[in-house]
Formats: structure tokens, sequence, C-alpha cells
């Protein structure tokens, strides 16, 4: 579990590595196998966990989800660098090492809803059983 230090300046920019889904392929059960892209940088970003108002507004929209949900703004010029369901490595986890592509992520890209002049994304946590 990631806990942020108090000081804000050091927790504003952290780096971001983004995994595109590649292709998605079914199972004999008609179950979903997601391969994913090699994760590329996407740079020092400002991400912050959903504040309790956000979380329970995004809790109501999309059902169960994880306490750790967090939120970026980036700008809309970025717009087709990820979608929905691409793999994130967030709190200073990153791809180095992995056999395959994703498995190292700890949060899915939720949504990504375009503003003005930017574009809200919103992640989850993925739950791993040990």
């Amino acid at each position: 579990m990631f806990n942020a230090p108090s000081d804000t300046f050091t927790n504003k920019d952290k780096d971001v590595y983004i995994a595109r889904i590649d292709k998605v392929e079914y199972d004999d059960y008609n179950n979903q196998i997601k391969t994913y892209q090699k994760p590329f940088f996407y740079g020092k970003k400002n991400y912050q966990p959903l504040d309790w108002r956000n979380l329970l507004a995004y809790r109501e929209l999309y059902g169960e989800v994880s306490n750790n949900a967090v939120q970026m703004l980036v700008d809309y010029t970025d717009n087709g660098k990820f979608k929905k369901f691409d793999l994130a490595y967030l709190y200073g986890v990153t791809p180095k090492g992995e056999t395959v592509y994703g498995e190292n992520a700890n949060y899915m890209i939720k949504s990504v809803r375009l503003q003005n002049t930017k574009m809200l994304v919103i992640m989850e946590e993925i739950i791993k059983e040990d």
C-alpha cells in the first residue's frame, strides 16, 4: 500500500507508464484474454486519489470499486495515447523485469473524459491475488 508523503510538493509529479491493449481474444468459455503492447513512459504527471465525494459519485456510476481510485488531468492533445482498459503503472511501479507486458501494472484506466482543454482520466487499482 502506498502512503503518500505529507509534503504536497514532493507528491506532485510522479512517473507514469502506460501499457495499451494490443488485442483481445476469447477462450473456449468466452472469457476475454487481453494482451498488451510494450509499456511506454508517459511522463511525470500529477495524479491524486479521488476525494470521498468523487469516490461516492464514481461508485454510483460504476458500482463496486476499490477505495484506491486516482484521477489525473492531462492536456486534450494527448487524446488517443491511451484508452479505457489500458494499464497504468503508478506510485513508483515500473514495467522493468516483466516477462509479459502488463504484469507489473497496478492500475487500470477506467474512464477518459474530454473536457474543454483537458482530459480527465480515472484509474482504479488492480487487486492482485497473493
